[in-house]
């Protein structure tokens, strides 16, 4: 038992999908042949949200993480010391849901940063709920920087056979490229070629997305590749990195899915996930790397359109778990 990882699992959203994709995951019992899987989270909710889908399996509650038993019909839940969910509420917005998907989450984390797990997968949360609730933060990465003390956490996106960076994340548009400097951008071509070598690859080929249309076309639509992006490029082919670029934003992943990039460093959040969005749901998933263990999510929110409802594809939070799995020690 020793030897498969321990992951927690955050359910996120308590009105979202959250609670039925975790249902929908673990009902598999090959995964607890593959890590021993805990639940953080809200043991009634995951009851009710069971006997909707008419799920076998019953929820067991524990009090600390030493009494989890990791089995496939009794799944262990763990909920926050002190803190209750209360009544269910509807699916929506609701600063209730964003304390808890909170606490849920900085539990996952504190168990990791004393030994107890080692990776995190959390179910989708809705950050305007997350905000209301008082968290101050741009997004749940950045939390979780704050509440481990790591210096630059970034999110690593999987899609299919393509990993991806975006050197700014959820930040508004107008500020991406106050955001953008050669330093910056090297990191994140460093960040990306050292997790590709984890993940097995021996020399990965990176690309590096350009900011502009056309790559800038030489300056007259725009400087930053030549002022930022190329030097961070030269900096890093400099420390024996297979980098490209800039390549041009409009056709970057068709090459990497054509075979030639196995990663690709983009400069914003929506030039990374339009791309990623695009793949089938079972290829795709959210990591956060440069954090004390592995964690991920699901590439989609919470969905409250169809919470409750029992339709709802399990197979971006599978593919967060391989991840986590794999990435785990």
């Amino acid at each position: 038992m020793s030897a498969k990882p321990a992951i927690a699992i955050a359910m996120g959203d308590a009105a979202g999908i959250g609670p039925e994709l975790i249902i929908k995951v673990l009902a598999d019992r090959n995964v607890f042949e593959r890590c021993r899987p805990v639940v953080i989270g809200d043991l009634l909710t995951m009851r009710n949200t069971a006997a909707s889908l008419g799920a076998t399996m019953r929820f067991r509650p524990i009090a600390e993480l030493a009494e989890a038993q990791f089995q496939p019909l009794a799944p262990d839940v763990l909920n926050p010391p002190g803190f209750d969910l209360g009544a269910p509420l509807p699916p929506a917005a609701h600063p209730k849901l964003g304390e808890a998907a909170g606490r849920y989450l900085a539990l996952a984390y504190e168990l990791a940063m004393k030994g107890g797990v080692d990776g995190v997968l959390m179910a989708p949360m809705n950050k305007e709920s997350f905000r209301a609730a008082g968290y101050d933060y741009f997004d749940e990465l950045q939390f979780l920087g704050q509440l481990t003390g790591s210096e630059e956490p970034y999110i690593l996106g999987a899609a299919g056979p393509i990993w991806a960076v975006a050197v700014t994340e959820h930040i508004p548009f107008k500020d991406i490229v106050s955001q953008l400097s050669v330093e910056r951008v090297c990191r994140y071509i460093e960040h990306l070629h050292s997790v590709l070598r984890k993940l097995g690859f021996a020399s990965p080929r990176i690309a590096c997305a350009a900011l502009n249309p056309h790559a800038g076309e030489g300056g007259l639509f725009g400087r930053e590749e030549i002022d930022i992006i190329a030097p961070a490029i030269g900096k890093a082919q400099s420390s024996d990195i297979d980098v490209s670029g800039p390549v041009p934003a409009d056709i970057v992943f068709k090459r990497a899915l054509e075979g030639d990039f196995d990663g690709v460093v983009c400069m914003y959040h929506d030039q990374m996930n339009i791309a990623r969005k695009l793949q089938p749901r079972a290829d795709i998933a959210t990591l956060w790397m440069g954090l004390p263990v592995i964690g991920a999510t699901t590439a989609h929110g919470t969905a409250f359109d169809i919470a409750g409802k029992g339709i709802a594809d399990p197979g971006s939070l599978r593919a967060a778990l391989d991840y986590v799995i794999k990435l785990a020690r």
